[in-house]
C-alpha cells in the first residue's frame, strides 16, 4: 500500500459521537468534525462526518487517497448479544467447555453473582469422537460421520455461523481443517471458523472463547463493512470514494488491518476505536519530549486508560471483553463505565452514585435536549459552567443549561438535600473517583507509580477532568493534545500495519537451544513477511518483532521477553532479561531456577508515512487578545483539604489562536470544536510547538 496522495482521511465511531479528521499532506493542514453517531446504520454517521471534515478544505471523496476506520460495531454486538446465532463444535466429552470456563469468581464471595448470557447456548454445543495429543499425534481418529451429524442438527437450528475448537489442535490442526471442510461443504452460506485460524495458542477454553467470539461477530461484520464500502464508493449520498483507494481498519493491538482480513477475523477489530487514541497519544506525547503517560479516553459512554512507558503502550494477550475471555495481542485498556454520558443516580443505601448506564447518542444528556431525562455528568459540566448554554458541542449543536439543571435539582439536589451547585459537583467527585480507580489499576496494581508519569486526556469529555483526576493522583502534569476529542481518530492515520502470529511451543529452554529458536523465529518470520508483501508494503518499510514467552519450570503463566536473534549471544541474554523483567513485575527473581519457554510472539510491521502535523506560531508570555473569547463564571469543587466549593469568574480561550510559548494560568476554559480544557485555580498551562498544551498541576 503507498498513500502519497494529497488527502487521508480517518474516523472513529464510538457510542455517543463519530469524529472525523480530514488531514492535507501538502499544505498540512487538519480539519476535524463531530457528529451525532447513527445507531441505525452507523456508516451512515461515518460518512457524514468524513464530509464535514473535507468540506472543510474545500475537498471531496474524491480526493481521498487513503481512509482509515475505528468503530464500536464488534465491542457493541457482545455488549448487547446481539450477534450471529452461532454453534460449536468439540470434542467428545468437553460440550459444556464455554459454560465450565475457568470457574473465576469476580467476586469471591459474592454466592448470588449472575453470570451473562453466553453467547453459544448449551444446546448449540456439539461434540465429535477424535483426539490429537500434546505433542501433535492423533490418538484417536476424527469421527467424521458425528460432524456429518452436528451439520445436520446446525442446519435444522438455523445457525449463521460456527466455531470449532479440538483440544491440542494448536499443536496438530488437521482434525479442525476436516471438521471445518465438512462443515462448509454442509452449510452453505455458514461462516465456519476453526480455533487455529485466530491463533495457535494453548489454553483451550481461551482459545475456545476467541474462536467463538470470531465466529459470533464474522456475520455482524460483514454486513457493517460491506454496508460501510458502499456508502463511502456513493458519490450521491456518501463519500464518493474510488474502489481501489485503501480502507483499513483499526486493530486491538494498535496497528491497522484490511477489510478483507477484518471481516475475516473480526474479532481483532473489538476495542478498535480506543486502540486508536492510544496510539495518537503515545505519538503526540513523543513529539512533546515525553515518553511515560498515562492515557485517559473520556468519551460519551466509557472512559478507556492505559499506561504507556517509553513510548511503546502495553500489550496484553490476556483480554476480556464481557466476561468473555480474548486470546490475542491487544492493548492493554482498562474500561470504565464513566463517561460524559454516564447517568447520575441515587442507590438504595442514598449514595450518589454515577455509571455504568449511559444516556448514549440517543437520546442524550439532557443537556442535549433530544429527551434525555435523567442527568449525566455532562449535564453537571453545564452547570458548573464548565462549558455554557452558549457553547456549541462540535461545532453545531445547542445546549439547554436550564434543562440540565431542573433534572439535576429533580433528581439529586432534592433527595440529598443537597445545593444545585453541590450536586452538580458531587456528580463530578463521584466520576473523578470512579477513574481514579480505574488508573490504579493499571499503575498502582501493577507496581507503577503515577507520579512518575504524565496524564494524556482526550475524547470529547478527558481534557475538562484532566485536572482534577492528575490532582488526586499527585500527578505533576497534563498534556493535552491537539484536537483532543478527534485523537481515535488521528491514531487511524498514524498507526502502521500489523500482523501478529504466536504459536505454542513449551520446552526446556535449555533442550531448545538457540539453533531451534531460531528455526521456529524464521518460519514465523515468513509468514509475517508473505502477509506484509500481499498488503504491498516495501521490503524496506517491513519490521520485525520478536517475543518469546519464558517462565520458571512449575510456573502457570509467562512473561513475553523482547529478542534480537540478530545479535550475537542473543540467546544466551534471555535469562537475564526475564529475571529482570520478573523482578519488576512480581518484586523477586530466581535465577538459579531452571527457564521454560512457552511459545514464540512474532508481530510483522509495515511501516506508513506518518503525518507531519502542523505546528503552531511562535509566541511568548500571555496569550494574545484574539484569543480571548470573553469570562464566565466557572464553579470548582473541594479540593483534597475540605472546605466549599466556590464560583471562580475564569477567562475563557480560543484554542485556535494560541501560540506556541503561551501561558496560561488558571481558572480558565480553553475551548476547540472537539472539547474544552478546564484549568483548576493554581494551575499554569504553557503552549507547546507541536500543538499540545502542558499543564502543570497546582497540588
Amino acid at each position: 500500500m503507498t498513500v502519497d496522495q494529497r488527502f487521508r482521511v480517518a474516523s472513529d465511531v464510538g457510542g455517543t459521537f463519530t469524529d472525523s479528521i480530514a488531514y492535507d499532506a501538502e499544505t498540512r493542514c487538519i480539519t476535524v468534525s463531530k457528529v451525532s453517531t447513527t445507531p441505525g446504520n452507523r456508516a451512515l454517521g461515518t460518512a457524514e462526518g468524513l464530509k464535514k471534515a473535507l468540506a472543510l478544505q474545500d475537498a471531496t471523496g474524491a480526493d481521498v487517497a487513503y481512509v482509515g476506520h475505528g468503530m464500536t460495531t464488534a465491542t457493541n454486538a457482545v455488549i448487547q448479544r446481539n450477534g450471529a446465532k452461532t454453534a460449536f463444535l468439540t470434542n467428545e466429552g468437553f460440550r459444556d467447555l464455554l459454560q465450565i470456563g475457568r470457574q473465576n469468581r469476580p467476586t469471591l464471595f459474592d454466592i448470588t453473582v449472575v453470570h451473562p448470557e453466553q453467547l453459544v447456548p448449551r444446546e448449540l454445543c456439539f461434540t465429535a469422537g477424535g483426539r490429537i495429543d500434546h505433542l501433535g499425534q492423533e490418538l484417536t481418529p476424527l469421527d467424521e460421520d458425528a460432524v456429518h451429524a452436528a451439520a445436520t442438527a446446525m442446519a435444522a437450528a438455523g445457525v449463521e455461523s460456527v466455531a470449532i475448537l479440538f483440544l491440542h489442535s494448536y499443536t496438530n490442526p488437521r482434525h479442525e481443517r476436516r471438521a471445518r471442510e465438512i462443515l462448509e461443504a454442509a452449510l452453505p452460506g455458514v461462516a465456519v471458523c476453526a480455533s487455529t485460524d485466530i491463533n495457535s495458542e494453548f489454553r483451550e477454553y481461551e482459545r475456545a472463547s476467541t474462536a467463538v467470539l470470531n465466529a459470533y461477530l464474522r456475520p455482524v461484520m460483514e454486513t457493517y463493512l460491506r454496508t460501510l464500502s458502499g456508502i463511502l464508493q456513493d458519490s450521491e449520498d456518501g463519500l464518493g470514494l474510488s474502489p481501489e483507494k485503501p480502507v483499513m481498519v483499526m486493530d486491538a493491538a494498535g496497528g491497522l488491518m484490511s477489510l478483507d482480513s477484518a471481516r475475516e477475523k473480526p474479532v481483532h477489530t473489538v476495542l478498535s476505536g480506543p486502540a486508536g487514541g492510544v496510539v495518537a497519544a503515545a505519538h503526540v506525547a513523543a513529539s512533546a519530549g515525553v515518553g511515560d503517560i498515562i492515557t485517559m479516553d473520556i468519551g460519551g459512554t466509557s472512559t478507556d486508560i492505559s499506561l504507556i512507558r517509553g513510548g511503546r503502550p502495553e500489550i496484553t494477550r490476556a483480554a476480556s471483553l464481557e466476561t468473555v475471555p480474548i486470546q490475542l495481542p491487544v492493548i492493554d485498556i482498562n474500561a470504565i463505565g464513566a463517561g460524559g454520558g454516564s447517568i447520575a443516580w441515587i442507590d438504595e443505601g442514598g449514595a450518589l452514585r454515577v455509571g455504568p448506564m449511559s444516556a448514549e447518542a440517543v437520546p442524550g444528556p439532557v443537556c442535549y435536549g433530544r429527551g434525555g431525562d435523567r442527568p449525566t455528568v455532562t449535564d453537571a459540566n453545564i452547570v458548573l459552567g464548565r462549558f455554557d448554554g452558549r457553547s456549541r458541542l462540535g461545532g453545531t449543536m445547542e445546549m439547554d443549561a436550564a434543562a440540565a439543571a431542573r433534572v439535576i435539582r429533580r433528581d439529586i439536589a432534592e433527595p440529598l438535600g443537597l445545593s444545585l451547585e453541590e450536586a452538580a459537583a458531587g456528580i463530578l467527585r463521584v466520576a473523578h473517583a470512579n477513574i481514579v480507580r480505574g488508573i490504579r489499576v493499571v499503575s498502582v496494581e501493577r507496581g507503577y507509580d503515577p507520579r512518575d508519569f504524565a496524564l494524556v486526556p482526550f475524547g470529547g469529555a478527558g481534557p475538562m477532568h484532566g485536572s482534577p483526576v492528575a490532582r488526586e493522583l499527585k500527578m505533576p502534569s497534563v498534556l493535552v493534545p491537539p484536537t483532543p476529542g478527534i485523537l481515535c481518530a488521528m491514531g487511524q492515520l498514524i498507526s502502521d500495519l500489523r500482523h501478529d502470529f504466536v504459536e505454542t511451543h513449551v520446552v526446556p529452554f535449555g533442550a531448545l537451544g538457540e539453533a531451534g529458536a531460531a528455526e521456529i523465529i524464521d518460519r514465523l518470520v515468513a509468514t509475517a513477511r508473505r502477509h506484509l508483501d500481499e498488503d504491498g508494503v516495501p521490503a524496506g518499510r517491513q519490521i520485525f518483532e520478536v517475543k518469546i514467552d519464558l517462565r520458571y519450570e512449575g510456573q502457570s503463566f509467562a512473561l513475553p521477553i523482547h529478542a534480537d536473534p540478530g545479535t550475537p549471544g542473543w540467546w544466551a541474554g534471555l535469562p537475564e532479561a526475564f529475571n529482570a523483567a520478573h523482578e519488576a513485575r512480581f518484586g523477586h527473581a530466581d535465577p538459579a531456577a531452571p527457564l521454560e519457554v512457552v511459545g514464540f510472539n512474532i508481530t510483522g510491521i509495515g511501516k506508513i508515512e506518518k503525518p507531519h502535523l502542523p505546528e503552531v506560531p511562535a509566541g511568548q508570555g500571555a496569550a494574545p487578545d484574539a484569543a480571548l473569547r470573553g469570562e464566565r463564571q466557572v464553579y470548582f469543587e473541594p479540593g483534597d483539604g475540605g472546605g466549599e466549593g466556590a464560583w471562580h469568574r475564569a477567562r475563557v480561550w480560543s484554542r485556535e489562536g494560541l501560540l506556541a510559548g503561551n501561558v496560561i494560568d488558571g481558572p480558565a476554559a480553553i475551548e476547540e470544536v472537539s472539547s474544552t480544557t478546564i484549568l483548576y485555580p493554581g494551575d499554569r498551562a504553557r503552549v507547546l510547538a507541536s500543538g499540545s498544551i502542558i499543564v502543570e498541576v497546582a497540588q
